[in-house]
């Protein structure tokens, strides 16, 4: 059995690739800046902790499991991962916004 394709099909599908690709770009674009918008709408905490461990790093997002001095835990992303440089072991004053991390100031 041969299948025998026609250039003239493929080339009419290139454009919709293209714009099913663009599509999916500001999709993620958007909800980049929607989780932004959302965690720079709520108080900026500050608390001591320590880095227990960086689970995931997606890209320039990198996610941290923190140990707070009261003994709570806490989830935090970094949308700096190329300018707030954080190593699990850390100790040190924690400023976040909802799940975000604004500022890690490293103690010792």
């Amino acid at each position: 059995m041969t299948v025998y394709v026609n250039d003239s099909d493929l080339v009419q599908y290139v454009p919709m690739f293209f714009a099913i690709l663009i599509g999916l770009c500001i999709v993620l674009w958007l909800l980049f800046f929607f989780l932004k918008a959302k965690d720079d709408s709520k108080p900026l905490q500050t608390v001591r902790g320590k880095i227990l461990e960086k689970p995931i790093q997606q890209g320039n997002i990198e996610w941290y499991v923190v140990e707070c001095e009261d003994g709570r835990r806490l989830k935090l992303r970094s949308f700096q991962a190329n300018r707030v440089i954080i190593a699990v072991g850390d100790v040190g004053v924690i400023s976040y916004k909802g799940e975000t991390i604004q500022a890690f100031q490293r103690e010792g």
